[in-house]
């Protein structure tokens, strides 16, 4: 039994030769040169955890090409992302075996990239490595969703049997064990909709309901992110969760809300004082489902309670809309939403001056 870990950075974002991130969702937003949460993680994963062994890739940003075509389109209307969604998905084809925990991370459009490949594999299963041919038919399947197509379809169980890997119990249905996303924006997962070219509906989330079989989902969440463009796209349990109410993602699931922007929170920008609460808090999460770390990305953070500096991320032509606060809804149980303490300490910090409109309840009467 092994590990297998993916990490998938948002648009833009590049490792160099030691795996440094380069910039972030998008150019306005942050700085170059400073790593995201995503290539933090990377970096961080153990080899092995005792007799475990844990294999990872880093799935670097789209638009991350050499010529400004690639860029451009990466960054605008999605070009890239099917690309990086199966380059993924086959080295979790080539690594699989029965047994084998799959644990997914992503941030923005990373996350876009890591919430669509949990849907690919519920849809699809994972192919046995002698069927690699047929990846770009399983994808088409998979994008093309309709009644024939669902993952339910006998056409699809048929499928799964015929060229898929089974699990331990004989499945051909492959748990995703765990998925850990930073700020997914945007329905369509791609937040500069209006570059969409006609894509629209080939990029518009099939996961906005969470599969069951998922069995842990953890998702941080940027509180001052006011761009409308940016808004976020939150899970919902499924209606087979919600009528099972031992079902493991009802504690096993659950989207907390952090101070800062998105890339705040995602991380990018040179004061990583609120990324690392972040950053932290789904370390924390992927620790108690067996994940093993080294310490290193944390070493500057120690407390996890460095407050940092809150960015503001309506810059340029990102002014000329109105702000757009998101929605929070504590206490749902649909979505599981949470407010970490970190927000509550801030907001009591007088000298911080925060005071974020969407979570007035907390505040009101002063």
């Amino acid at each position: 039994m092994k590990h297998i870990i993916s990490c998938s950075d948002g648009t833009w974002n590049k490792p160099t030769d030691d795996i440094r991130a380069t910039n972030n969702e998008d150019a306005a937003d942050a700085d170059n040169d400073f790593d995201t949460n995503v290539a933090r993680m990377y970096k961080s994963i153990c080899s092995r955890k005792g007799n475990i062994e844990q294999v990872k890739i880093y799935d670097q940003g789209v638009g991350t090409g050499l010529g400004w075509k690639d860029k451009v389109l990466g960054g605008a209307t999605g070009e890239g992302i099917d690309k990086n969604i199966k380059d993924v998905y086959q080295f979790f084809m080539l690594n699989y075996q029965p047994g084998d925990k799959l644990f997914l991370f992503g941030f923005s459009r990373g996350a876009y990239t890591a919430r669509s490949l949990a849907g690919f594999m519920r849809n699809c299963g994972i192919l046995k490595p002698e069927n690699v041919q047929l990846v770009d038919k399983a994808y088409e399947f998979y994008r093309d969703r309709n009644p024939y197509t669902h993952p339910d379809s006998d056409l699809m169980n048929s499928f799964r049997n015929a060229y898929c890997l089974k699990d331990e119990t004989g499945s051909n249905v492959i748990p995703i064990y765990f998925i850990g996303v930073w700020d997914t924006v945007g329905a369509l997962g791609v937040p500069l909709s209006w570059f969409q070219l006609g894509n629209r509906k080939r990029y518009r989330f099939h996961d906005v309901t969470l599969s069951s079989h998922v069995q842990h989902a953890y998702q941080a969440l940027a509180v001052d992110e006011k761009r409308a463009l940016f808004s976020p796209t939150l899970w919902e349990k499924s209606k087979t969760v919600m009528a099972n109410p031992n079902h493991p993602q009802h504690k096993n699931m659950e989207q907390r809300w952090f101070a800062g922007v998105h890339s705040n929170v995602g991380g990018g920008y040179p004061d990583a004082g609120l990324s690392n609460i972040a950053l932290r808090w789904l370390i924390e999460k992927a620790q108690a489902a067996d994940l093993c770390f080294n310490d290193a990305p944390l070493d500057k953070d120690k407390d996890g309670r460095d407050y940092g500096k809150l960015e503001e991320s309506r810059k340029g032509f990102y002014k000329l809309w109105r702000p757009n606060w998101r929605e929070i809804k504590k206490g749902d149980a649909l979505t599981n939403q949470e407010v970490d303490a970190s927000v509550l300490e801030r907001i009591k910090d007088r000298s911080k001056n925060y005071r974020p409109k969407n979570l007035s309840s907390l505040y009101a009467g002063e």
